[in-house]
């Protein structure tokens, strides 16, 4: 992750997961729209909940975009290796 194409690969994954939630949070308060508000703060407290895989997703879909999407050749990932090994670590195994 770091090429430019894998910061943009990371930051399009972030957004797909979470980043949509905080614009929104964000747009909300700025108009004091209480449905933006509670619609982005439900969403932040889910990806931020205990049990919600979300620093794995966010890094698997990041390798998925630079790989297929950006057409990165450099860099050959096997994906379901590196699931299980981001989820080894997550657990503390």
């Amino acid at each position: 992750m770091k090429s430019v194409r894998g910061l943009i690969a990371l930051f399009l994954s972030y957004m797909i997961f979470h980043g949509w939630a905080v614009v929104i949070f964000v747009l909300g308060t700025i108009t004091g729209n209480a449905y933006l508000i509670g619609l982005g703060t439900a969403v932040i407290l889910f990806w931020f909940g205990p049990g919600t895989p979300v620093i794995p997703l966010i890094i698997v879909t990041a390798l998925f975009i630079k790989r297929y999407l950006l057409l990165d050749k450099k860099h050959r990932v096997n994906l379901r290796e590196k699931w299980k090994e981001l989820n080894q670590k997550m657990s503390g195994d």
